[in-house]
């Protein structure tokens, strides 16, 4: 059986070199940013709030979410460094590639619940009170976990794999890209990427259209505004540099690899550039928590707070000194 990848790993010259160049100085970036944003997001929302708002649940899993990410980064590195050779346990290379597509598509489904929420909260305040609701958010995103989890699962089945000159390799498929594999590709696509996108586009172009149709006294209206605008930008750039182009590039290399049966060099720039997107789901990681900024309610006040009895706190310690 040949070797090939969804990433690549055949005749792609020095597609090996390549990704270490791409993927270590990333990872480690984003490792130490979104380890430490991460982490601070979970202690403001689990220990400052005290009453539990549906945009601040939300907020946790996705900060659970993509904290359980970045602590994987590091065997990535580890593995990368050692010159794209697997030399941990079958089960942790797994566990490895079944990450990733967690943090992705629990990513997803946690944006576009927000998008809906905002939708509720502004378009339809009254109507939408039932589904705004703690008991029904949390539902919601014990479901999402579970159908992501399960959804994923087939990957905890693609461990390490013995390549050539007896090295083992992690984090690429060994068997030839078959039509279910690919089929596979194009349910996520539709379910994982291209719907969920449709869902927070409308969304939020609904709120916008009903707050500048809306009767709100204007510095309100205004200020309003401007926080969902912010947070739009940061949605579309989320999905417009990580979400969407990997999903775009990875279905037109899998597509390629399914009807050549290789993996050629005119190819190869579309699996470097998948390379290049899988980078860009590792720093969405970092790009989430600037919306716990805009979206939640108190958070901004919080982290004020925070700021404050800190700089409060340093002359005082510094005097003891």
């Amino acid at each position: 059986m040949k070797n090939t990848s969804i990433l690549g790993n055949g005749s792609c010259e020095n597609i090996d070199n390549f990704k270490t160049y791409i993927y270590v100085p990333t990872y480690i970036i984003v490792f130490i940013f979104g380890f430490i944003e991460n982490l601070f997001c979970l202690y403001v929302f689990l220990n400052l709030y005290k009453r539990k708002t549906a945009t601040s649940i939300v907020m946790v899993n996705l900060a659970i979410s993509d904290l359980l990410f970045v602590c994987t980064l590091p065997w990535r590195v580890h593995y990368y460094l050692e010159d794209s050779t697997w030399n941990l346990s079958d089960f942790w290379c797994a566990f490895m590639s079944y990450a990733l597509y967690l943090n992705m598509y629990c990513s997803i489904y946690f944006l576009t619940l927000m998008s809906i929420l905002r939708y509720f909260a502004i378009v339809h305040p009254i109507e939408g009170l039932k589904y705004r609701s703690v008991k029904y958010v949390q539902i919601i995103c014990v479901s999402i976990w579970v159908f992501v989890a399960v959804a994923a699962s087939p990957f905890l089945n693609r461990g390490s794999y013995p390549a050539e000159n007896n090295e083992t390799k992690c984090f690429d498929y060994s068997d030839e890209i078959n039509s279910k594999i690919f089929a596979m590709n194009v349910i996520a696509l539709i379910v994982g990427c291209i719907i969920p996108f449709f869902i927070v586009t409308f969304c939020y172009t609904l709120v916008v259209k009903t707050l500048l149709t809306s009767k709100v006294k204007h510095h309100r209206k205004g200020n309003v505004l401007r926080k969902v605008i912010a947070i739009i930008i940061i949605v579309m750039v989320i999905f417009l540099t990580s979400f969407l182009p990997y999903h775009i590039l990875r279905t037109l290399y899998l597509a390629e690899e399914s009807n050549t049966g290789d993996i050629s060099q005119a190819i190869c720039p579309i699996q470097k550039s998948v390379v290049v997107t899988q980078c860009g789901l590792a720093i969405n990681s970092c790009l989430n928590p600037l919306l716990y900024y805009f979206a939640a309610e108190t958070f901004r006040s919080k982290l004020g707070t925070i700021v404050k009895s800190t700089f409060k706190s340093s002359p005082s310690v510094m005097h003891q000194s």
